[in-house]
Order: structure tokens, then C-alpha cells, then sequence
């Protein structure tokens, strides 16, 4: 587990910012300030990390994120001979992990290692490590008539679109069962089940039919029913809701211990009870031993992660859930939860507009004769 980022001249970070995490973090605030781009620092790390056991270089654009050259990624503010500069504090390793790079000349696509602080086989350790990221991004595929059969990658995810959800649930009585703790229902613990499962709780009704797992099919295709009868529809005629929450259920259901997931705008598409039953599960899936990190803009989904922070039946305490709050200064803030759920240090902007939106409603309405 990730326990402290720190970056330095990395896109908009042009001084050294600490980021805390625990094991589910929520980051949030107002929109271009800072909340990508800390994801991206993970991801562009973990996808050189998969490429070179040493991160002798930055993949800057790659299976997890693309994000164009050096000088994209360099903060602007910044001299050029300056370098970007990450450091890692994870919970089961003696040392911190110090990296810094430079423009490699001949390769803008890359960035160099510049020297290094931390020992080479603690380095490959820690690659080891944070190449297991999960990442499904915001711009994720919505619904599909049909997807190309393809052989599953090493290390099982279902892509930064969920490109490969349909295929991984295809071949998924060939992957192991799920969590004990991500059970729901009385029927199997396969994958395809417990995502069954986890889509009629989250949305109240779904049932999933992959057809073309026969030999003699290039293609599959998924049918849906959200209904109690036996007709089944394509995803397009069920709502964009299913297809955009398939991918992160998966996610949550493969993703092993002392693994990561990154989720942007989990909420996409949902209706509040869906989004607050969407946070329920990866509150759950933290408590596995898995490291999350939501980016979102819901009111529904932070406050269905206080319910759990509190609730027994999910052992995920308070103190394991944090949230950064990035303002309109391009600066983070860490918010406090205490034991009853409560954020004692709120800031101005912060889930506060339907209370504005209100009271201007309330003085609104006064004025009229």
C-alpha cells in the first residue's frame, strides 16, 4: 500500500507536494486542479514499471495512460534542466523510493532515470509492486453490439476503456473465484455470478448472457435483462448505466491483495442509490487488501463511503478512509473523518451547492408577489 506520494515538477506540481493515502482514498474538488494528474503520476510510474523491472525510463505514453511528451509532463514553470521528481513511501518497505527523471534527447517519448537515491533491488521491488494497477478511466466504452475475441493479459485487467470486461467474464471459469468478502447471494462464487450479483444489488435488476464462447466464433457478444422475465436485449437497449458500471464490478471482483485500482467518475451514468451502492462495493473491496482510489464529483458517493466507514458489516475503519480536496489554488487538502462519520475540517466549496442552490431558491420564492 501506497502510504505517501510526493511529487515535484510533474505537470502541475512545480514544488514538492506530499499526498497521504490510506486504504480507500477519495479525491475530489474543483475540476483542473490537480486530482488527474496525482493519478497520473501512479499510473505513468506503474506502466514503466511493466515495461523495465528498473524504471530506467518513463513511458510517457503507454497501455494505462498516454500523456503525450516530456514537456506535457514537466511542469512548465520550471527550467529545463530541472528534473521530475517522485517519491514513494509504501507500508512494507524499510526505505523510501526516490526517482528522478530528465528529457531523454533522442527518445521524446521517454523520460531518463537521472540518478537514483534507493538501492536497484529495492527499486525492482517496488516495481514489482506498483506495476498491479488497475486503472478504468472516465472515458470508458459504452454499450457494445459486439466485442473481438483476444487472449487476456498477464496481468488481468480489463483495460483503461474496460475493453476487456466482456472477454474476461467470457473465460471467467477459468480465473479464481472471488473474495469471501465480495460474496453476495447463495450461488457460485465465480466471477460471472458475483458480477451478476453485484449489478442487480448496484442497480436493482440485471442478468448477463455471454454468447460466442464457441470455438468457431472470432467475436462475442453480451446480452442483458434488467427485467424479471426471460427476454434478454442488447446493452444498448438496456442504458448506458450497465455498460459503464460493468468494468469497475469486474475490476473490483479480480483485483488481488496488495494490488491497486484507480476509478475515475465511478458515478458516471448512475442514479444516487446506485452511486452510494457503488461506493458500498469498493469500500468492500479496500477491505480485501486492495489499495482504491476514487476520483469523483458525487455527493453520493462520498457520503455512501462514511456509511461504511461506520457501518459493521464492512471492516473498514474511519481513519482507513481519506479524501483530498483539491481547491481552486491548485492545493490539496486533507480531510479529517472522525469516529461518527463526521468531517471536522469542511472547506468552503465543498459539496456545498445544493445548500446555495437552495437557499437562493428559498429567497427566490420570498420575492415573488
Amino acid at each position: 500500500m501506497i502510504k505517501i506520494l510526493t511529487l515535484k515538477n510533474f505537470k502541475c506540481f512545480n514544488k514538492k507536494k506530499d499526498f497521504e493515502f490510506s486504504k480507500l482514498n477519495l479525491l475530489t474538488g474543483i475540476n483542473g486542479r490537480g486530482k488527474s494528474t496525482l493519478l497520473q503520476s501512479m499510473l505513468i510510474l506503474s506502466q514503466s514499471a511493466g515495461q523495465a523491472a528498473d524504471i530506467s525510463n518513463l513511458i510517457i505514453n503507454g497501455e494505462k495512460i498516454s500523456l503525450g511528451n516530456f514537456d506535457d509532463i514537466k511542469n512548465s514553470e520550471t527550467t529545463k534542466d530541472e528534473s521530475i521528481y517522485f517519491k514513494f513511501l509504501l507500508d512494507n518497505f524499510d526505505e523510501e523510493i526516490e526517482l528522478e527523471f530528465i528529457e531523454n534527447t533522442k527518445e521524446p517519448l521517454l523520460a531518463t532515470i537521472k540518478k537514483r537515491k534507493t538501492k536497484n533491488e529495492l527499486i525492482q521491488k517496488f516495481s514489482r509492486e506498483i506495476s498491479k494497477m488497475h486503472f478504468v478511466g472516465a472515458d470508458r466504452h459504452g454499450p457494445v453490439n459486439y466485442t473481438e475475441k483476444v487472449n487476456l493479459p498477464k496481468f488481468l485487467h480489463v483495460g483503461q476503456r474496460g475493453e476487456y470486461a466482456i472477454n474476461i467474464l467470457a473465460n471467467s471459469m477459468n480465473l479464481d473465484n472471488v473474495n469471501d468478502l465480495l460474496y453476495l447471494g447463495n450461488d457460485s462464487k465465480s466471477l460471472i455470478q458475483q458480477t451478476v450479483e453485484w449489478l442487480n444489488y448496484i442497480l436493482e435488476g440485471a442478468k448477463i448472457d455471454i454468447r460466442g464462447k464457441d470455438a468457431e466464433s472470432s467475436i462475442l457478444y453480451m446480452v442483458l435483462n434488467n427485467k424479471q422475465n426471460s427476454y434478454t436485449y442488447k446493452p444498448v437497449n438496456v442504458g448506458f448505466g450497465y455498460s459503464y458500471i460493468l468494468p469497475l464490478i469486474i475490476t473490483g471482483l479480480i483485483a488481488k491483495k496488495n494490488e491497486f485500482i484507480i476509478i475515475e467518475n465511478p458515478e458516471a451514468h448512475l442514479h444516487p442509490r446506485a452511486q452510494s451502492r457503488i461506493a458500498e462495493f469498493f469500500s468492500l473491496v479496500a477491505s480485501t487488501g486492495v489499495q482504491v482510489f476514487i476520483e469523483s464529483h458525487s455527493e453520493h458517493i462520498l457520503n455512501g463511503f462514511r456509511v461504511c466507514a461506520l457501518g459493521k458489516d464492512i471492516p473498514l475503519k474511519h481513519d482507513e478512509f481519506i479524501i483530498h480536496y483539491f481547491n481552486e489554488n491548485f492545493e490539496s487538502e486533507k480531510l479529517i473523518i472522525n469516529e461518527k462519520g463526521k468531517i471536522e475540517n469542511w472547506p468552503s466549496g465543498f459539496f456545498d451547492q445544493e445548500e446555495i442552490d437552495l437557499a437562493n431558491i428559498f429567497n427566490l420564492g420570498n420575492k415573488i408577489q
